[in-house]
């Protein structure tokens, strides 16, 4: 039998790397128009988009996938599932003001 925290860990693993693409999409290969929040017609340039909410996106999925191989080893905690939850809302929030233009100047 497996053990649950394996594949718990397995799953948060996966879900990290896919959250790593689309911010490597978003970030590395400059494919702004990805983010849900970016409006081309707002003036914000998209080079500002893809770095900061690419970045951001890439500081996410590497999270998810460091909790995947955290509980992998050690099992699942509560606290670190909300610490997870929480660092991924504030960075979810973060990458949207970013792809809203916050912090974007002229």
């Amino acid at each position: 039998m497996v053990d649950p925290n394996y594949v718990s860990g397995g799953v948060w693993f996966v879900c990290g790397l896919v959250i790593c693409y689309l911010g490597y999409l978003i970030g590395i290969r400059g494919r702004a128009d990805l983010h849900t929040d970016y409006d081309e017609e707002s003036g914000v340039d998209p080079a500002y988009v893809s770095r900061w909410a690419g970045g951001t996106a890439l500081a996410m999925g590497l999270l998810v996938v460091g909790y995947g191989i955290r509980e992998a080893i050690y099992g699942f905690q509560p606290y670190a599932l909300g610490a997870l939850l929480v660092a991924l809302l504030v960075l979810s929030y973060v990458t949207r003001l970013f792809a809203r233009g916050y912090g974007y100047r002229e």
